[in-house]
């Protein structure tokens, strides 16, 4: 799937303070590009098993696929020679290799390795959030739960040549098999039903890319080095080394003021952002974003088990609000405060979508969407014919149950904040009791995926980065059992809406079906997005050519940066 879905704190994105500032110092050469994080890194280098978009950048920085999304939102071949053909029935996609790329260690990259990659997503001990993308391949069901020593489905019938064969076309085909990053298959021995080692080595990788790890620190951060194997075109890659430092949300912006930072990526609070654009040796560029910031509710167990409760509590969340209060300028010069910084998603979905994104950002109202403007009346109403009963103490109860709501978030969120004593009285004031733990994210992240502690909580909050342009997203976060459907929704009416949007060439066919989809989703309402923005780079003016965009960060941007 296209659905390289990369998470992250609420507001990190905003720069969220989640670890305290590193004390590793820059590397004194001027040609290092050192990156400033807020969070820590998982060290999960592996594109079979990452989650968090910290991870993502490393692999970035490492790996290849055989399609890249550009700054401009168009597929560039990488390790393809060129774009894949695709059969007239849809269900054969065909990839031709570049010759003559080597993997770090030295060795060829060839289609067997593409094919490697794909068949540890199928096989049946892999526990990553990437097997969906692959159960429509052929003989993916007799390999994953048969006896089958092959996925029958990939063909290789030449080193330079791979051939994915479904068994039924899929509308995001091209971009799910094709921006999959590859893999070696000589770094390990892999044997069907045994990839323990696989998933537990992933901070030692091998790719194909520019750079390769150097070091790693969970405290400190990652510095990556030249891969002497990568063959780049002349005038590319120009930088000699990464360094990706973890600082805190406090002391990011001094670190750049400083320059011990280059560079502070995805970023939207209006207070630094707007002291950077009055510092006459820093700057920025903006775009829209591909991300949402959003709260998950607990579907499975609880209170907000009951979709009435989770309407209620949306219908108490003043969203806008919170993006009035939380995104608005103080000190910005005039050219940062043309920029608008926030909005109000209509739905959960991806917000850079190439045909529903004016409705997903609001900017077109779609035919039966509901979208959850505040009102308390309303979410009171809801309460009430629910049998949550208003008691003397001010909370409401139902079968001597009290509506307590407990919302797992992570630490140091400035946008948090702003966010949670608005909700505390807006709750307060329909009946629900409101309590608060604090993780750090990693640790939130972990328990809120972990389906042994579904019993300790009832809402949590993350920021999700789309890495494409499809709608395929939807069918991981809402298909029942998906690894990536954090609130654990089941409703087969949507899976088979899902399925039957996903598996079609047919695209306006398919977008229609999402429509229907976004519409049954705001209905069920297992997520609420809280959040859309427009996404700055703070960095350097000795930082040039950094060619980013909503759906290409810097990590994929490295082809033409440069450091005067």
């Amino acid at each position: 799937m296209n659905n390289k879905i990369m998470k992250s704190g609420l507001a990190a994105m905003m720069a969220a303070s989640l670890v305290g500032c590193s004390s590793a110092s820059s590397d004194n050469s001027n040609n290092v590009l050192t990156v400033g994080i807020t969070a820590q890194m998982n060290g999960v280098f592996s594109p079979l098993y990452y989650e968090s978009a910290y991870d993502a950048y490393a692999i970035n920085l490492i790996y290849q696929s055989m399609l890249q999304y550009d700054e401009n939102e168009e597929l560039q071949p990488v390790l393809a020679k060129e774009l894949p053909t695709i059969s007239d029935d849809g269900k054969t996609v065909t990839f031709k290799l570049n010759k003559g790329v080597k993997f770090s260690d030295g060795s060829k990259l060839t289609s067997s390795d593409v094919k490697y990659t794909f068949t540890v997503l199928a096989d049946p001990s892999y526990t990553g959030r990437f097997s969906s993308d692959v159960e429509n391949i052929e003989g993916y069901k007799e390999y994953h739960d048969g006896d089958a020593t092959e996925l029958s489905g990939i063909e290789t019938p030449d080193d330079y040549t791979v051939v994915f064969h479904m068994t039924q076309p899929r509308i995001d085909a091209v971009t799910t098999f094709g921006t999959r990053a590859i893999c070696s298959d000589t770094q390990y021995k892999y044997k069907k039903g045994h990839i323990s080692k696989i998933e537990k080595d992933t901070s030692n990788p091998i790719g194909s890319g520019a750079y390769k790890l150097n070091k790693y620190s969970k405290a400190t951060g990652a510095s990556f080095v030249r891969n002497e194997n990568f063959k780049a075109k002349k005038g590319e890659y120009s930088i000699d080394k990464v360094i990706i430092k973890v600082c805190s949300t406090s002391t990011e912006l001094n670190e750049l003021q400083k320059g011990n930072v280059d560079y502070l990526p995805e970023n939207a609070d209006p207070t630094k952002i707007g002291q950077v654009s009055l510092d006459d040796n820093l700057t920025f560029n903006t775009y829209p974003r591909a991300t949402e910031g959003y709260v998950y509710f607990n579907c499975a167990q609880g209170p907000t088990a009951d979709p009435a409760v989770r309407k209620a509590l949306a219908y108490a969340t003043d969203r806008q609000g919170f993006v009035d209060s939380f995104f608005s300028w103080e000190k910005a010069s005039k050219e940062a405060k043309k920029e608008k910084l926030a909005f109000v998603p209509a739905v959960y979905a991806n917000p850079a979508s190439a045909n529903l994104g004016t409705y997903i950002r609001g900017e077109e109202a779609l035919d039966g969407l509901e979208t959850y403007e505040f009102n308390e009346d309303k979410a009171n109403q809801i309460l009430d014919e629910a049998g949550w009963e208003m008691a003397d103490d001010g909370y409401r109860y139902k079968d001597g149950q009290k509506l307590s709501i407990r919302f797992m978030i992570a630490e140091g969120s400035s946008s948090l904040e702003t966010l949670i004593p608005m909700i505390e009285k807006t709750y307060k004031d329909i009946g629900v009791d409101l309590k608060q733990t604090i993780l750090e994210f990693n640790s939130l992240l972990s328990k809120t995926s972990d389906d042994s502690a579904l019993g300790e909580w009832e809402m949590s909050c993350l920021a999700m980065s789309f890495t494409g342009v499809a709608n395929t997203d939807l069918n991981s976060m809402l298909k029942t059992g998906d690894v990536n459907n954090y609130a654990r929704l089941s409703d087969s009416e949507l899976d088979s809406l899902l399925d039957e949007a996903m598996y079609t060439t047919d695209e306006a066919k398919s977008t229609e079906l999402y429509k229907q989809v976004m519409i049954k989703e705001n209905d069920l309402l297992p997520y609420l997005a809280l959040y859309g923005n427009q996404n700055f780079n703070l960095y350097n003016k000795r930082v040039k050519n950094m060619k980013t965009g909503p759906i290409h960060n810097w990590s994929q941007a490295m082809d033409t940066a440069t450091l005067d």
